[in-house]
């Protein structure tokens, strides 16, 4: 490379540098982004999103009859209005179908054993009552020409007389028995398929209620609104419940309250009774004031596929409007938490920290000069001086 072109490629960069460092040298406080401190309100507020809901509603959950988790296959429309008695929610029946012909079936055949049953015990026993009659003809017998009279009869033939009436007793004494165990037995054994056909008709009562109680019913009129799980998830088609689950409810639409998020890294001094403003979306012209009657001790995620976390705040509102104010309606607030009517403060920015002291730079004539400062509260954006800095003094940003 020629020492011509050298120059004519680097001396623009030179200029321009040069330019750089002079500007650098020459600059004051004049050029140098400043404010002038005074006395002013001072806010900590907490930004917030949500939704509006009824503070009071009718929830509707499947059938307390109902012990098995439950498939839905029927819905009807969100925000619909609903009249007392109308069907709003309906399970899929299928399986309960399948339950109920199975212990029909099972039902059946514990009958036709049951019948089998009385009947083969009731043949045993009438053949046992039978033998039994015959054998106490044979005893009647045996004992009226029982031999007993020696002068007459033989010593054989007496013992043999004697013998055939002992035989015939204790047959008899046998049948008897025989006969109370053969009771016993059979009442044992109907007493044990009477059980289990009583377990059948149980399960098939529990199917059957279970059935009928997968239509679900509106309790009284109203706007139908879904209920969303614990992942987000609204009330939907194909989603598997339980007994106990909030499917939906009616709520009562006279009075209502925000369910309001806030970013976990803002919710510094967030607690009970705190004012708020809520802007409704749809609305912007209409401000409603609240406080916090309610938050979450932990935060949560409400959207799977994002990190971030959120507590959940419930705020009671001063008044309703009803022609605006419908559940599920996106709304945005406002949580105030200090408000100081006189106070000095400075951007965050315009304040450095040092070894846990705290430094501004005030501007004087066409210097600065760092001045310790002692803070107050502090919001996103601004912190309140408590010493170390007068009204009317200029502060470098």
């Amino acid at each position: 490379m020629t020492r011509k072109s050298f120059y004519s490629i680097f001396s623009p960069l030179l200029l321009i540098a040069a330019m750089f460092i002079f500007y650098s040298c020459s600059s004051s406080s004049q050029n140098i982004m400043s404010m002038k401190v005074d006395y002013s309100p001072f806010e900590i507020v907490i930004p917030a999103f949500g939704e509006l809901q009824a503070a009071k509603s009718t929830p509707i959950t499947p059938s307390e009859r109902t012990r098995w988790e439950l498939t839905i296959s029927w819905l009807a429309p969100e925000n619909a209005f609903v009249k007392t008695g109308e069907t709003v929610v309906r399970m899929n029946a299928a399986r309960f179908i399948d339950l109920i012909a199975a212990e029909e079936s099972n039902l059946a055949k514990i009958n036709l054993e049951i019948k089998t049953k009385e009947k083969n015990l009731d043949k045993e026993k009438k053949d046992l009552l039978s033998q039994l009659k015959i054998t106490e003809l044979d005893k009647e017998y045996a004992t009226t020409f029982n031999k007993k009279d020696e002068q007459i009869f033989s010593r054989n033939d007496i013992i043999e007389s004697s013998i055939d009436v002992n035989l015939v007793d204790f047959k008899s004494k046998h049948l008897q028995s025989k006969t109370r165990k053969l009771e016993q037995k059979a009442n044992a054994e109907i007493q044990l398929l009477l059980s289990k056909r009583k377990t059948i008709e149980m399960k098939l009562e529990q199917y059957r209620q279970a059935l009928d109680s997968l239509e679900i019913k509106a309790p009284h009129d109203g706007v139908l609104v879904y209920e969303k799980n614990w992942r987000g998830e609204k009330t939907r088609v194909g989603m598997t419940v339980y007994r106990g689950f909030k499917l939906a409810k009616i709520p009562d639409l006279g009075s209502m309250e925000a369910l309001l998020y806030i970013l976990e890294s803002e919710a510094g001094g967030l607690k009970e009774n705190l004012p708020v403003t809520i802007t409704i979306d749809s609305a912007p012209d209409q401000i409603v004031k609240g406080k916090i009657k309610g938050l979450d001790t932990i935060a949560k995620t409400i959207d799977e596929n994002s990190p971030l976390k959120y507590f959940q705040v419930k705020v009671t509102l001063e008044k309703t409007l009803p022609n605006v104010m419908k559940p599920g309606t996106q709304v945005k607030a406002t949580i105030y938490v200090r408000k100081l009517e006189k106070v000095l403060s400075v951007p965050n920015q315009a304040i450095t920290f040092k070894e846990g002291h705290s430094y501004v730079d005030v501007i004087n004539g066409s210097d600065t000069v760092k001045r310790e400062v002692k803070t107050g509260d502090r919001s996103l954006t601004r912190t309140v001086i408590t010493s170390g800095l007068k009204p009317g003094e200029q502060v470098a940003l």
